[in-house]
């Protein structure tokens, strides 16, 4: 069986679990101090920050898309919710003085992210 159709038959309930943990996660991950992320060398296994940054927001959107595909929700609010997370988390990271800074570039990479996330999931899987 094709991986979008095993995707397409996974419970919105999975969905709706994976979804709030990937955003728990990237919470954490947005929000912890520079020193707790350099210790964990979080962006070296990704490779590089932007490219996290724009994987975590891909995810981030097809996985609260797949949550809410059988509910009345539109889907462009579901991709405005992702890139107003991420410029948030970004404002965070400047109000909280946790050692991390805000970055232009981040948000940008996160709005991508949702981009990449929507359009895939549009033409892959809805």
């Amino acid at each position: 069986m094709h991986l979008i159709s095993k995707l397409k038959m996974l419970s919105d309930r999975l969905y709706l679990k994976l979804a709030i943990f990937w955003t728990l996660l990237t919470l954490w991950l947005s929000l912890i101090s520079a020193r707790n992320v350099s210790r964990f060398n979080v962006w070296d296994f990704v490779g590089f920050d932007k490219l996290a940054h724009l994987t975590f927001y891909a995810i981030f959107t097809v996985l609260w898309l797949l949550a809410l595909r059988t509910k009345n929700i539109n889907q462009k609010f579901v991709f405005f919710y992702s890139v107003s997370f991420g410029v948030l988390m970004e404002i965070c990271q400047f109000w909280l003085f946790n050692g991390r800074s805000f970055e232009l570039y981040d948000i940008l990479a996160n709005i991508v992210g949702s981009i990449v996330g929507f359009v895939s999931f549009k033409k892959f899987i809805n």
